[in-house]
Formats: structure tokens, sequence, C-alpha cells
């Protein structure tokens, strides 16, 4: 601001230089403000300057408004690189389990203005609906023109058993072997039917439940117990295998989903939603295959 200029300088001729403007257009800047307002703001003679009482008031004025200014500038700059507010997010229950407590304790840590909120639930969620910002979700993605995906990794699903029923029952060599197996089976519906991938191809085969369950965690316990073959994810049964309690079965055939990061906001998203794909991106690398 002219007057501002003018008056920590101490002169119209400092102000000027201070501005890099020619002395004349800051003078008649000056006066064109005083008539503005219709009262002096500097008097100024040849032996004195003053600042008035209302002069000095516009320059406090005036300072106030470059803080608030500068305060504005700094908050948009801040939330361009860091990102501030609420992520919602909706995951699957084990993939969420595995995935998530250590990515959202380094999302928070890395960005403190940050709070999220996580939806938990095994079926289709419907993101605008739910006022969802991101969802984590395996396989084939709808064909939705306000969807965009960002690719996580490989979810691998196959077949478990503990070692023990193995060697009681024999290790199946082929698919068609589970026709005689005892099989733990997560689902309500009528038909029990497991997915492969065979030279190339999808190939899916019924199989007789000898257990029924609702819950992928009862199925891995029952398959370490010995009850039989579960169908798992590979990340999740991952700990089990380390420890000798579930051998994997039939792994050449196992089907390979993949995983993506999922939202509807416009590209590119906004901040808090890049920075927590990059983040699941990397924790990603961790639990599945490329």
């Amino acid at each position: 601001m002219t007057l501002a200029a003018i008056v920590r300088e101490g002169g119209v001729r400092a102000g000027a230089a201070r501005l890099g403007m020619p002395r004349s257009t800051v003078s008649r800047h000056l006066t064109e403000l005083e008539r503005a307002v219709g009262a002096r703001l500097i008097v100024r003679t040849s032996r004195r300057f003053r600042v008035t009482d209302l002069g000095r008031a516009l320059v406090e004025q005036a300072h106030r408004i470059e803080e608030v200014v500068r305060g504005s500038e700094q908050l948009i700059r801040r939330s361009a690189t860091e990102p501030t507010g609420t992520l919602r997010v909706a995951v699957a229950p084990l993939l969420g389990e595995a995935l998530l407590p250590a990515l959202i304790s380094s999302y928070l840590q890395r960005y403190p203005r940050m709070r999220v909120e996580l939806h938990i639930a095994s079926e289709y969620v419907d993101l605008r609906r739910a006022n969802i910002d991101l969802a984590l979700r395996q396989g084939p993605l709808p064909d939705a023109t306000d969807l965009f995906a960002v690719r996580l990794g490989t979810s691998v699903t196959g077949c478990y058993a503990h070692p023990r029923y193995l060697a009681a029952r024999g290790t199946p060599r082929r698919i068609a072997d589970l026709a005689a197996h005892h099989c733990i089976v997560v689902g309500g519906s009528e038909r029990a039917s497991w997915a492969f991938r065979e030279r190339g191809r999808d190939v899916a085969i019924d199989v007789a439940p000898r257990v029924r369950v609702n819950d992928y965690r009862i199925a891995g316990a029952l398959a370490a117990s010995g009850a039989g073959i579960a169908r798992l994810a590979k990340f999740y049964a991952a700990g089990r295998v380390a420890s000798g309690e579930l051998a994997p079965v039939l792994e050449a055939s196992w089907p390979r989903i993949s995983v993506f990061a999922v939202h509807t906001s416009v590209s590119p998203a906004p901040t808090k939603i890049r920075a927590f794909t990059e983040l699941a991106r990397q924790a990603a690398s961790a639990i599945l295959d490329p």
C-alpha cells in the first residue's frame, strides 16, 4: 500500500524508492487517497513530515489486512501440500485388518491435521451415498466414468490345510481331487463353488462343504485345527503358514485379483486422498503380490 510505504520510510521520496515507483506517481496516489477519504493523511512541508491520526489508523488497518492476506496465502499453500480434515475409508474386514493399522498410524503421524473414519464392510459400498472418500477394493471394477482407481497390488486366494490333515487324507494334486476332501466353505449360498486359474483360463469347481461358516477368521482357525481345507487370502494365511499351522495346497492354480484404491473425486484427487493412496501403495507391497 502506498500510504504504508510512505509512513514506514518517513517521506514520499523514500516511500517511492521503497516501492520502486516514480516520486510523482506516489505523490499522486497519496493525493487521490486523501481526496477519496476527504481528509489529510500526511502533513508535509519542506521542514515537517507528520502522519495524521486518520492516516495512522489507515496504516494500522492496512497492516492487519496484510497479515490476514499472508495468513490466507500460507493456509492455501499448506493445504496444497499438507492434508487437513477427515478422510473416510471403506474396506473389507480382512484386507483392512492386514493393511490399515500400520498404514493409518503412519498417515496420522505424517499428517497431524488429519482425522480418519473407517467403514468396515464386506458388501459393496456406494461411495457417494455413504459419503466415503476412498475405498480399498479387490477384483474387477465397475465400468463407471466417475470412478478413479490406483492399483495397489495383487491379492492371491489359495487353499490351505493343516499338515496333519494332509498326512491323514492325502494332498490334492488336481482341483478335481477336492471332491474327496473336507472343505471349509465361507458363505451361505446353497451352491459352494471355488474359483481357480488353469492354463490361462478361469475354472470353477463345486465342493461339498463339510463345514460352512460366514467368517474367514473362523475358517482359517478351523483349517489350522485340522478340520479340513479352507480357501483363504494369501496375506491372511501367511502367518499360520510361517508357524507351520497351515500348508498351501494346489498353488499352481490359485487365482489372482487386483486390489485398488478407488475414489470418485475429480482428477487430480485432493491432497488427503493422494497422500493416503501413496502410503497405501507402499504398505500394500509388504502384504500383496506385485
